[in-house]
């Protein structure tokens, strides 16, 4: 397991072994796991947001493209 990145709104967690990202909107109480090509994307989604240098304000529309598959409640989070 490796966060990815963790603020006041957002905790995003990386499972390599399993292929997996974890995405909790902490604002919401929702989050999901993507897997395979959706994983993909999302890594290289995340990549972009970071470079454009924006801060929180790019991870949260980097997350928002992918807010429909935030459909889990976030209970132990």
């Amino acid at each position: 397991m490796n966060v990815m990145y963790n603020d006041e709104g957002l905790y995003i967690v990386e499972y390599p072994g399993h292929d997996a990202i974890e995405v909790i909107d902490k604002r919401l109480g929702r989050g999901m796991v993507i897997r395979s090509e959706a994983a993909l994307r999302f890594r290289l989604e995340l990549g972009r947001a970071v470079q454009s240098g924006e801060g929180s304000e790019a991870m949260d529309d980097c997350v928002d493209h992918f807010g429909g598959l935030l459909t889990q409640r976030a209970i132990y989070h």
